[in-house]
């Protein structure tokens, strides 16, 4: 297995625990083997990988969070982008997300945040906030158009969904 090992690293920079790493980067090349008829990369196969290692890795962080503490994520510094060799500043990626959370405008930025930072359903936000499913709806897209276009300069497009799962999800320990 050609990137077995770097995608190893990545996991653990993200996820802090070797074994769970390397059950990461297992499940990956699973779901690469099952679905190697339909997947077609070429020689994108590394940015694949990293990709996927990189989301996998932030899905088991979601689902194994009370198991992390604080310090665990503020040990995270770097994170491989898509090439799987060129470093992102973490530090500066979370700022620049915080600054454009912070630019929503007032209605966007509460239902971003009950959204992504307080994992509430459309449907609840509606109810708490006396909205409709689709205003809700309506101001999420909005919300994300925004910070997809605020964050476009900072990272490759397929980075920002990365990022802004990340972001969401320190957002719970920082905040």
């Amino acid at each position: 297995m050609k990137h077995h090992k770097e995608l190893i690293r990545l996991s653990n920079n993200i996820v802090r625990d070797r074994d769970a790493a390397e059950d990461i980067v297992q499940e990956v090349f699973v779901k690469l083997w099952r679905n190697k008829d339909s997947v077609h990369f070429g020689e994108q196969i590394k940015h694949y990988l990293s990709k996927a290692t990189a989301h996998t890795s932030l899905n088991h962080i979601r689902s194994h969070r009370k198991y992390y503490r604080l310090d665990d994520f503020e040990q995270v510094k770097n994170l491989t982008s898509q090439s799987g060799t060129e470093s992102v500043d973490y530090t500066e990626l979370e700022l620049r997300s915080r600054q454009a959370i912070d630019r929503l405008p007032p209605q966007c930025k509460t239902i971003f945040v009950l959204s992504r930072h307080e994992g509430l359903k459309y449907q609840e936000i509606a109810d708490n906030l006396g909205l409709s499913v689709k205003t809700v709806e309506s101001q999420m897209g909005i919300a994300l158009e925004k910070l997809r276009n605020d964050l476009k300069p900072f990272l490759s497009p397929e980075f920002i969904l990365i990022l802004l799962a990340l972001a969401a999800l320190l957002a719970k320990f920082f905040l």
